[in-house]
């Protein structure tokens, strides 16, 4: 009878896995057994900032609070930026694409309604309250309290670099272009993809009398995207520990009075020169030591020699 030909499936090794050294001790297989302490290099995903440009507005506005009944001690004040609202479409904030430069977008920015927290002190910068008034800056209404031609225009045009596009909001219209505001608020204190517009303020004048501030704005718009990047690593942060406990002989105040646990298995050094990730590979059962290379001159992948 004819022998069944039964196909097997090759296993192809590339020759950085065939030269690779395991290890002096023998054959590590990470799989099943985690390398601990730091990496040397350190593998992560951070958002990089391809292009960035702010500019400066100014604007009086009430302060909706009667300060001098309300907070009579009241002297000096201070603001921060939370929030920033606003909409999208014709006369309103918009991204365009700029005719044969598809890298860049003019983003027009207008009636960008900003909440600040205006801290209230007294003489002797006691914190009395914080109020949340809220202002609109480049309004699209000439006829508003708070337009200036000069210091607080109706709108202005950005110009960015944004080779990767922006994000989109999905919504009853479809799909519409984002700028998303990176605020002080639980819902909008974080960077993401695409283009970020945040707000730095100071105030520049604080009136009693008739209860309004004049505040001074900084608006960077930016465009950021995530990428993986290789960063050399000193370690991991030592976290400082506060303790009220004395230690003695016992395990469990030993402990307490001990420093704080820590992540020890550290991540894989990904690519040369230890590369790494190949350790991800069962070990055989008589253990694999150092393997052999074709040629015995040529440094192993991994060594002192590899490393030069």
């Amino acid at each position: 009878m004819p022998r069944c030909k039964c196909k097997k499936r090759p296993n192809i090794v590339s020759d950085t896995v065939r030269k690779m050294a395991c290890g002096q001790g023998g054959c590590q297989d990470v799989c099943a057994e985690p390398v601990c302490g730091d990496p040397r290099i350190l593998s992560m995903m951070a958002p990089v900032i391809y292009d960035e440009i702010g500019i400066n507005l100014c604007a009086t506005f009430d302060l909706g609070v009667d300060v001098a009944a309300e907070y009579p001690t009241a002297t000096t004040a201070s603001a921060r930026v939370l929030d920033a609202s606003y909409t999208y479409g014709a006369d309103q904030v918009t991204i365009e694409s700029l005719t044969g430069r598809p890298n860049c977008y003019a983003v027009t920015l207008t009636d960008l309604t900003v909440q600040f927290a205006v801290n209230l002190y007294d003489c002797n910068e006691r914190l009395l309250d914080t109020i949340y008034p809220t202002a609109v800056y480049l309004p699209s209404d000439t006829e508003a309290l708070t337009y200036d031609e000069d210091t607080n225009p109706s709108s202005v045009a950005l110009q960015i670099f944004a080779p990767y596009g922006y994000s989109m909001t999905s919504g009853d219209a479809g799909m519409t272009p984002a700028v998303h505001f990176m605020g002080q608020m639980d819902t909008n204190n974080m960077l993401r993809q695409g283009l970020n517009l945040y707000g730095r303020a100071k105030l520049l004048d604080f009136e009693r009398s008739d209860s309004t501030a004049t505040v001074g704005l900084t608006l960077v718009l930016q465009s950021a995207y995530y990428a993986g990047y290789k960063v050399n690593s000193p370690g991991k942060v030592v976290t400082p520990k506060g303790s009220i406990i004395s230690p003695d002989e016992s395990e469990c105040m030993m402990f307490v009075a001990g420093d704080l646990l820590n992540l020890a298995i550290k991540p894989l050094e990904l690519g040369p020169p230890d590369y790494e990730e190949n350790l991800k590979r069962a070990c055989p059962d008589t253990g694999c030591g150092i393997q052999a290379v074709s040629d015995p001159d040529e440094p192993v992948p991994g060594t002192a020699a590899a490393a030069i």
